[in-house]
């Protein structure tokens, strides 16, 4: 496992007493020191309009940064021999970058300097075990860009989509057994009510997933399954239900993991059509 960590130079900003500074300093230093990873978490998962509010609130976060970065090393380690153990990954095929950003999204997958690299925001990490569960969830993106062509270089459309998320819920589920479907897929114990609401919902889920196999996953079409989005009687996200339906049914019938997450876009498109005509 290769570890980039942006806490020192974090570190440095937040311990300036003057807020003005401290503002300054987050750009021209902070960021300026980890050019590629900032611009991969604007490209996506950041927001520039969140740096003034970060750097004021800096030094409230020492402490619990200081906790989370060591926390989240212990929760790599440990899923990195998990994953090993299941043949999932090898190698050094493990790049994680721990950072400070401006709490808008706490883990990701994305490419950093032509690697597929696991990226988790250490201020918004969140609280134990649902910690340990992002780590896993976001880590078995990284197996699957390793295991499947389409996973890492396809354009995503929301068939390929529930498939991906879906499979990382359920992988999760297998290497983390014992938590409320809630905590698979919130990070929380707050959602039980959004699950009931899926299921009651699954024929309106697979209509919408019918209409829109070939749509790429970010259209507006398909917001409710992939965002937070509610519209009509879809739930906000469903499409994150919809996909650990699919990928459970899949481990249900006897297939292993490293199959499950080397699914390609085609065989994804197949599985996401056969889910949405049984429910619709």
């Amino acid at each position: 496992m290769r570890v980039l960590s942006t806490v020192d130079a974090w570190l440095d900003v937040a311990h300036l007493s003057d807020p003005d500074q401290r503002i300054a300093g987050w750009s021209a230093d902070y960021e300026a020191a980890f050019p590629s990873v900032f611009e991969v978490y604007y490209r996506s998962w950041g927001s520039h309009a969140r740096r003034v509010e970060a750097a004021k609130s800096a030094p409230t976060l020492i402490e619990s940064v200081r906790r989370a970065e060591g926390r989240a090393i212990e929760l790599l380690q440990t899923a990195e021999q998990d994953f090993r153990d299941h043949g999932l990954i090898d190698g050094d095929d493990l790049n994680v970058v721990l950072m400070v950003g401006g709490r808008s999204s706490n883990g990701w997958v994305a490419d950093h300097e032509g690697q597929p690299t696991l990226f988790l925001a250490l201020e918004y990490l969140g609280l134990s075990p649902y910690d340990d569960l992002l780590v896993v969830h976001e880590l078995t993106h990284v197996a699957q860009q390793r295991l499947s062509a389409d996973a890492r270089d396809a354009t995503y459309t929301s068939a390929l989509a529930l498939l991906v998320e879906g499979s990382a819920v359920t992988t999760t589920r297998l290497l983390r057994p014992g938590f409320s479907d809630s905590a698979y897929l919130w990070s929380d114990e707050e959602h039980g009510e959004w699950v009931s609401r899926c299921e009651v919902s699954a024929p309106r889920i697979a209509r919408l997933v019918l209409d829109h196999l070939d749509t790429l996953d970010d259209d507006e079409g398909v917001a409710p399954l992939f965002r937070n989005r509610e519209h009509g009687h879809v739930p906000a996200r469903a499409g994150y239900w919809a996909g650990d339906q699919i990928a459970q049914a899949l481990v249900t019938q006897g297939i292993g993991l490293s199959d499950l997450l080397a699914v390609d876009a085609a065989e994804g498109r197949r599985l996401a059509a056969r889910w949405g005509e049984q429910l619709a």
